[in-house]
């Protein structure tokens, strides 16, 4: 493990570069995608989440884009046939997630008159959010201080910290006790944003671009140059 996550000046300071050298990078380079346009509109994004979960972002956008215009409210959906909500999403596969989002916009409209509550604990009872949904709306609309860990930012924060990645990672204390520390700087929307984006085009699962990377003086996986994983 790297040494200045042992030391708390250290690690604070530490948190802090990665912190300033990620938000810099994005804002130059952060993906385009629907979704994004309107981070006021948390239907839009919920939806996108919803839809985000396990697979990439560029087999979504088709999707999500013809999806909103069908569907632009909970309440559409409600009033659908499930068999509908199925076969839209068809080709994103894991159909499970149809069942659930129609559940959800049934029990949004009907429990919370067709408003996404703010609360985490609401957010999470509701039918295929969870945890990470849960928190990804509560950052990326109300751009909470609040971690939003998946399988991308937890390769960054392992290669850069010199922590152990396992598959169970996303939910450790330990990595998101890493990444509440960095978005206690500020701007934890930007940040987690530039982060998920900073995880696909630079610091990649396979042939990390570590030539280019601005991370690459304060990272353990760089100084050493071995995975974790």
């Amino acid at each position: 493990m790297n040494p200045s996550i042992l030391d708390e000046n250290l690690y604070r300071e530490s948190t802090k570069r990665v912190w300033n050298c990620i938000l810099k990078w994005g804002e130059n380079n952060l993906r385009s995608y629907p979704w994004r346009d309107d981070f006021n509109n948390s239907y839009n994004i919920l939806i996108a989440e919803i839809m985000l979960h396990r697979t990439r972002a560029d087999q979504v956008e088709p999707v999500y884009e013809f999806f909103i215009k069908k569907y632009p409210d909970f309440k559409s959906i409600a009033n659908s046939d499930q068999e509908d909500i199925i076969k839209d999403l068809y080709t994103l596969g894991l159909n499970w997630r149809s069942s659930q989002l129609y559940k959800m916009a049934k029990e949004i409209q009907e429990k919370y008159d067709g408003i996404i509550p703010k609360d985490l604990d609401k957010l999470i009872e509701l039918p295929g959010v969870g945890p990470y949904i849960a928190s990804a709306i509560l950052c990326f609309v109300h751009d909470e201080n609040i971690a939003v860990l998946d399988t991308n930012i937890v390769r960054v924060i392992g290669r850069v910290f010199g922590m152990k990645i396992r598959d169970s990672s996303r939910k450790s204390k330990k990595f998101k006790s890493v990444m509440t520390e960095l978005i206690s700087h500020g701007e934890p929307r930007m940040f987690t944003l530039s982060l998920i984006d900073f995880a696909a085009l630079i610091c990649r699962s396979s042939g990390p671009r570590c030539d280019i990377c601005s991370l690459k003086s304060i990272c353990n996986h760089y100084e050493i140059n071995d995975l974790y994983f």
